[in-house]
C-alpha cells in the first residue's frame, strides 16, 4: 500500500472517531433542548389562557376540552389533563394519530412535590421510580410518557360562592399586585419521548454526516499530499519526453537531490538550444497579438457602450410605459390604457358583428375597512380583491384582449374600489351574468387583511355594447349606472344590467351633489346640538354637533345619504372644516352672552385628519378664541391605531395643543387597543349598538361592563351614546355610567334651544324622577 494512500486513512479514520463522538454529544444537548422547549410552550399555552381559572372553577368540562387542545399543538404532546385544587379530573384531551398512554394518577405524578411546584416527571416503565429525563433514560423507556405538570393559580377566593367570569377578569386586569396567589387546579401534559429521541437522534446523525464528508475531504487531502512529495521523480520522466518533443522552452526546476538536480542541468541545455531559434519568431508573434487584442479592446468597448446605452433606454421605456398605463398598487392597467384600448377593442367589434360586457365593479364596505384598519389595510385588501377578480375572468371563456395578443386589459382598476371587468365575444348577456355571478361568490369568501377576518360585500353594473353605449365613455357610464342601481337594491343578485330608464336616477343623484356644494357655499347647513348629561348632578357637560342640511324642494336629507354623497365627490374635507369653523363660532357666542357650555364635539373623518387639520384647529381656535378644552375632536379607531408619520405627528400635535380627545363609536372597528396607552386620551364613547345588544343578551351586557371597567382602569371618561329607554339609563347608572347622550333627554336641537338646558341642574328632575323607578 502506497504511503500517500496509508496517511489518508490513518487521516478519515480519526475524523469519523470524532463524529462518533460529537453525534452522541449532540444528540444528548438536543433532547435537553427539545425538553426545554416543551416546558417552556406549555407555560406560554397557559399564561396565555387567562380564561382556564374560570373554567375549573366552573367545572366547564367543554370549555376545558377546548383550552387543553392547546397544550397539544406541538407534535410531540399526546394527552393533557386537567384537574380541580383537590386532584380531581375535569377533562381530558388526546390528540388525533398521537400514541396513546395510560396517564398515571394525579398523587403519582406529583408525589413528593409541594402545591406550587411545577415541572417535568419522568418514571420508570418497569418499577415506576422517578428518574432524572435524559436522552439515556429515554432510550430505555421509550413507551414511558413524559409527564409536565403545572399549577394554575388565581388572585381570586375561590372559597366564595356565586364568582362570575368577572370577577376572574377583575382578578386579571384589575390593580392586584399586592392579592395573594392561590391554586386552583392543575394542568398535566403527556408527551411522547419517542418524538424527542428522534428529533435527537437525527440531530447527532447530522453531525456524524458532516463528520464522514469532512474524513472524506481530508483523507483526500492527506493523499494529495503525500502525492506532492514524491512528484518530483515523476515530473522528471513525464519532462523527458517533452524535452524529446521539443515541448519545453523553460529552464527546468526540480527539487530533491543532488542527483535530480544533474539531471535537471542537462535537460535545461537542450531547452536553451531551443528557446534561441524561437524568440525571433516570438517576437513577432507577441507584437502581431498586441495588435489584433488592442483592435478587439476598442471593438469591444464599444459594443459594450451601445448595449448599455439601449438597455437603460428600453428600461426607462418600460417605466414610463409603466407608470401611464398601469395602477401603481394593484399593477393592473388604469383607466387611461382601458380607454385608449377599450375604443379599439369597440370598433373590432362594431366591425365584426361581436358582443362585448363590461362589468363595473365596487366594493360597498371599503370605506369602512378604511376607517377602522387604516391606509396600509385598505391597499392590501385593494391589492387581494384585484387577484380575486384576475383569477375569476381568466377561468372565463372569453376576455377582453386585443387581436395582437399583448396588450391584455380583461381587468382593471379604474381608482379607488372601482374596477372594471371586459368580457369579449360573448355568445349571450347570460354569459356576462353568468362570470358576474361567479365574480360576487369569489369575492364574498372570507378572507384575512392585518389579521382580521373580512367578508366583503361588491356590487356589479353590466353594460352590453354596442347595445348600451359604442363608445368608452357612455358604455362606462352605463355600466357605473347599473352599478350604483345594483348597489341600492340591496338584492342577493348583487349585480344589475343597465337599462335606459336608470340613467334619471343617475342624473337626480348629481343634481343633488350640486345643491350640496351650492348649500356649503352659500350657507345652506346648519347644526343640530345633542346635549350630554352628567346623571350625578343633572347637568350638561357638553353637545355633540350633528350636521344638518334643509334642501329647498326636498326637505330634510337625512345624514347618512348626503355624508355618503360627499364622500364620494370629495367633499368631505369641505364639510369637515364648515363643521369646525360653525361649531367654534356658535361656543364663542355662548361665551360672549355668559352661557356656560362645556365643550362641544364633533366627529373627524380619516379622509380629512392630517397635519393640515391640525394647523386648521389651532387656527380656528386662535381666531374663535375659545380655549382649546372647550373642543372635542371625536377621532374614530382608524385615526388612532394608525402607524403613519404623519398621522402619528398630528395626533401628538394634537395632545400638545389642549383639545379634548375623544374615540368615536369605540370597539366597533377592527383596530387594536394598544392606541390606548400612546395618547393621553380623555373619553372613550360607548355606540348605540353595544346598548342594543345589552339588552337582548347577557354577553352583550358583560360587554358594555367590561368597556365601563378598561375606561375606569385607564383614568378615561365613558360616555354612552344613543340612550333612548328607561332600561338602558337604569343599566349604565347601576354599572357606573354617568355621561348620557340621547333622545331618552333630549333630541339634537338648535344653538337657541339649547340655551335653556345649559343652566345649572337643568336635567336634575327628570334624572331623579328615572332613579326613582330603578327596579329592585
Amino acid at each position: 500500500m502506497r504511503i500517500s494512500v496509508r496517511l489518508g486513512l490513518t487521516f478519515a479514520v480519526t475524523l469519523v472517531a470524532i463524529g462518533v463522538i460529537s453525534g452522541i454529544a449532540t444528540a444528548l444537548r438536543e433532547f435537553e433542548l427539545e425538553t426545554a422547549a416543551l416546558a417552556s410552550r406549555a407555560e406560554a399555552n397557559l399564561r396565555g389562557q387567562p380564561g382556564l381559572q374560570y373554567f375549573i372553577y366552573q367545572s366547564d368540562r367543554a370549555k376545558l376540552e377546548q383550552a387543553l387542545a392547546q397544550f397539544l399543538s406541538s407534535d410531540s404532546g399526546t394527552t393533557a389533563q386537567v384537574f380541580n385544587g383537590l386532584g380531581e379530573l375535569l377533562a381530558s384531551a388526546t390528540r388525533a394519530g398521537a400514541n396513546r398512554h395510560e396517564p398515571d394518577s394525579f398523587t403519582g405524578v406529583r408525589r413528593s412535590m409541594m402545591t406550587l411546584d411545577g415541572g417535568i416527571r419522568f418514571f420508570d416503565a418497569g418499577t415506576g421510580a422517578p428518574l432524572r429525563l435524559s436522552l439515556w433514560q429515554a432510550l430505555g423507556n421509550s413507551h414511558a410518557p413524559i409527564y409536565q405538570t403545572l399549577p394554575v393559580l388565581t388572585k381570586v377566593n375561590t372559597g366564595a360562592a356565586g364568582l362570575t367570569a368577572t370577577d376572574f377578569t377583575v382578578a386579571i386586569t384589575g390593580d392586584s399586585a399586592n392579592a395573594s396567589q392561590r391554586v386552583i387546579g392543575y394542568v398535566h401534559i403527556l408527551s411522547d419521548p419517542a418524538v424527542l429521541i428522534e428529533k435527537s437522534l437525527a440531530a447527532g446523525l447530522r453531525v456524524m454526516l458532516f463528520h464522514l464528508l469532512l474524513a472524506m475531504l481530508g483523507g483526500l487531502l492527506a493523499w494529495l499530499i503525500a502525492r506532492r512529495v514524491t512528484r518530483p521523480l515523476r515530473e522528471l520522466a513525464l519532462m523527458a519526453d517533452a524535452v524529446a518533443a521539443g515541448e519545453i522552452n523553460e529552464p527546468i526546476k526540480v527539487g530533491g537531490g543532488e542527483e535530480l538536480e544533474d539531471i535537471t542541468r542537462l535537460f535545461n541545455g537542450v531547452i536553451e538550444g531551443i528557446r534561441d531559434s524561437k524568440k525571433v519568431h516570438e517576437i513577432d508573434k507577441r507584437l502581431l497579438s498586441l495588435k489584433v487584442q488592442e483592435r478587439s479592446s476598442q471593438l469591444s468597448e464599444s459594443s459594450q457602450a451601445l448595449d448599455k446605452a439601449m438597455e437603460e433606454a428600453n428600461k426607462t421605456r418600460d417605466q414610463l410605459e409603466q407608470v401611464a398605463n398601469y395602477d401603481d398598487l394593484t399593477k393592473l392597467p388604469n383607466r387611461h390604457l382601458l380607454t385608449e384600448q377599450l375604443g379599439l377593442l369597440l370598433k373590432l367589434n362594431q366591425r365584426h358583428g361581436h358582443t362585448l360586457a363590461l362589468l363595473f365593479v365596487d366594493l360597498d364596505d371599503f370605506k369602512r375597512v378604511y376607517d377602522s384598519l387604516g391606509m396600509g389595510a385598505g391597499d392590501k385588501l385593494l391589492v387581494e380583491v384585484s387577484k380575486r377578480i384576475t383569477r375569476t375572468v381568466r377561468d372565463s371563456d372569453s376576455v377582453g384582449y386585443l387581436t395582437d395578443g399583448k396588450t391584455g386589459i380583461d381587468v382593471a382598476r379604474l381608482g379607488g374600489d372601482e374596477f372594471t371587468i371586459i368580457l369579449n365575444q360573448l355568445d349571450s348577456a347570460d354569459s356576462a351574468a353568468v362570470v358576474a355571478g361567479r365574480l360576487i361568490d369569489n369575492l364574498t369568501a372570507p378572507l384575512t387583511i392585518a389579521g382580521h377576518k373580512l367578508s366583503l360585500h361588491p356590487s356589479v353594473g353590466i353594460a352590453i355594447a354596442p347595445t348600451d353605449g359604442k363608445d368608452v365613455e357612455s358604455l362606462l357610464k352605463a355600466a357605473s349606472t347599473a352599478k350604483y342601481h345594483a348597489k341600492q337594491d340591496g338584492s342577493e343578485t348583487r349585480y344589475r344590467f343597465y337599462r335606459s330608464n336608470m340613467g334619471h336616477q343617475g342624473a337626480e343623484r348629481l343634481r343633488l351633489e350640486s345643491d350640496l356644494r351650492t348649500a356649503l357655499e352659500q350657507g345652506g347647513l346648519s347644526l343640530a346640538y345633542q346635549p350630554q348629561i352628567d346623571t350625578n348632578s343633572g347637568s350638561v357637560i357638553g353637545a355633540e354637533a350633528l350636521l344638518r342640511w334643509e334642501h329647498p324642494q326636498l326637505g330634510q336629507i337625512p345624514p347618512a345619504k348626503f355624508v355618503n354623497l360627499a364622500e364620494k365627490a370629495g367633499l368631505m374635507e369641505q364639510l369637515g372644516d364648515w363643521v369646525l369653523v360653525e361649531a367654534c363660532r356658535q361656543v364663542r357666542r355662548f361665551n360672549d352672552e355668559g352661557v356656560k357650555l362645556g365643550k362641544v364635539a364633533i366627529n373627524v373623518s380619516a379622509l380629512q385628519f392630517s397635519m393640515a387639520f391640525v394647523e386648521k384647529v389651532n387656527a380656528t381656535l386662535a381666531k374663535s378664541g375659545i380655549e382649546a378644552h372647550q373642543l372635542e375632536l371625536g377621532l374614530s379607531e382608524a385615526i388612532m391605531s394608525s402607524n403613519e408619520t404623519e398621522t402619528v405627528g398630528a395626533l401628538k400635535a394634537l395632545r400638545d395643543s389642549g383639545v379634548y380627545l375623544s374615540v368615536d363609536d369605540f370597539g366597533t372597528g377592527y383596530s387594536p387597543l394598544h392606541y390606548l396607552s400612546q395618547y393621553p386620551l380623555d373619553e372613550l364613547k360607548i355606540d348605540r349598538s353595544f346598548l342594543l345588544e345589552a339588552d337582548r343578551t347577557d354577553t352583550g351586557a358583560k360587554l358594555v361592563v367590561a368597556i365601563l371597567s378598561l375606561a375606569r382602569s385607564l383614568g378615561l371618561k365613558a360616555l354612552a351614546t344613543g340612550v333612548e329607554t328607561e332600561a338602558q339609563f337604569h343599566f349604565l347608572t347601576a354599572n357606573g355610567a354617568n355621561l348620557i347622550q340621547g333622545y331618552l333627554f333630549s333630541e339634537p336641537v338648535s344653538a337657541e334651544a339649547l340655551k335653556p338646558m345649559l343652566a345649572p341642574w337643568h336635567f336634575v328632575d327628570q334624572v331623579q324622577q328615572l332613579s326613582a323607578t330603578a327596579p329592585e
